[in-house]
Parts: C-alpha cells; structure tokens; sequence
C-alpha cells in the first residue's frame, strides 16, 4: 500500500470508523469532503501533520526485518496504519 492510502486510511480511522469502513471510504473517494466536514482541513494539510506527528510516535520493530520504525498503529490489530523509517541516529 502508498503512504498515501495509510494516510487516508489513518484518517478514517481517526473520525471512528472500523477498517473495513475506511476500505470503503477510500476506494469511494471522499476523503476530502470528509476531512473538511470533520476538521475542516484538506487531505494535503492532514498529510502534512501527519508526516510532521511521525517523528513523535514510538519506535516499533517491525517483525520480518528487525527495521525500526516511527508509527501511527491499531493496537488491536498489532498493525501499523502508517509509518516511516526511524532515522539512524534517533537511536544513540
């Protein structure tokens, strides 16, 4: 998946919806309609906040390669919604 999907989808989520709710959400194409209605804010700038919260999120260690992570997870579901590589130096 892109990290544009993640995104659309971490913002479906954020709004209550279930993932399956926001599978449909996205391939409807309203995200947004219902970024505004809900935040009154565009995709871009949601992307935008979202990219710029990542570096505060938690390192998680991602399962198959042992890569370290920044991400917005489901913790019910053990699962990152949306994430990005930590950064080398974060780590000394």
């Amino acid at each position: 998946m892109s990290m544009h999907w993640d995104i659309e989808e971490l913002a479906y989520r954020a709004m209550g919806k279930t993932e399956k709710e926001a599978e449909k959400a996205i391939n409807a194409g309203d995200i947004d309609e219902a970024l505004y209605e809900k935040y009154e804010i565009s995709f871009d700038q949601y992307s935008q906040i979202v990219k710029d919260l990542l570096p505060f999120t938690p390192q998680i260690k991602g399962g198959l390669t042992g890569n370290l992570f920044h991400a917005f997870v489901d913790v019910k579901q053990e699962r990152a919604i949306v994430k990005v590589y930590a950064k080398a130096d974060e780590n000394a």
